[in-house]
């Protein structure tokens, strides 16, 4: 059997699992899984460096597989190479994800070296803070993808709720919607535990 037969009966198969998967056979995905887990694996860990994350992101990346099989098309590259790009996509989301929790709490620390520059003068204000980066951390996180995502566009990206709506496709009225829960549940989860610190933050994001 020559190369080019190889190559095309091994990408029959690879069309072919990919449609059962997109059918949702639970075994062709299992297959897939067990076959292909590896390889997302380590093409995530290469741009994650971080074992846990990337275990996060290896299943993120196999319920898109599972959501998304039948965007795969063997004319357009192998198999091998469309997990690759999937599986590095998902990696930098997660990276980008990341920067902009730790910008927001920069955001935050610039916020209260302007207005509470007292709050530098003790070791015990330094661990303070240093819990409250957690508890920001953790009410960003919590955040439906939805949410998150208009308030990151109009916080880090100083777009305007029109803007926002333009980018996401979506109407005026759902971008405000979903900017007004997510501050709401970002109140919720800050007002308590951060106190006056949480305050400072809030009055900007509130500004939206």
């Amino acid at each position: 059997m020559n190369n080019t037969s190889e190559r095309e009966i091994k990408r029959q198969t690879e069309s072919e699992l990919m449609r059962r998967v997109a059918d949702r056979d639970h075994v062709a995905f299992e297959k897939f899984t067990k076959d292909y887990s590896a390889l997302i694996f380590s093409t995530v860990f290469k741009v994650l460096n971080h074992y846990e994350d990337t275990e996060d992101v290896v299943n993120e990346v196999l319920a898109t597989v599972w959501k998304k099989a039948d965007s795969f098309h063997a004319r357009k590259g192998s198999l091998v190479t469309w997990i690759c790009t999937t599986s590095r996509n998902r990696a930098i989301d997660r990276v980008r994800s990341v920067q902009r929790r730790c910008a927001l709490y920069d955001r935050f620390e610039e916020k209260l070296e302007t207005e509470a520059p007292e709050k530098r003068s003790s070791g015990r204000e330094e661990l303070y803070r240093s819990d409250a980066r957690g508890v920001l951390q953790t009410a960003v996180v919590s955040l439906s993808p939805e949410q998150r995502e208009v308030i990151e566009l109009a916080y880090f990206e100083g777009l305007t709720q029109k803007q926002i709506a333009e980018r996401i496709h979506s109407p005026l009225g759902t971008v405000k919607a979903r900017i007004r829960r997510g501050v709401e549940k970002l109140r919720g989860s800050l007002k308590e535990t951060l106190r006056d610190e949480g305050q400072l933050l809030l009055s900007s994001v509130s500004s939206f």
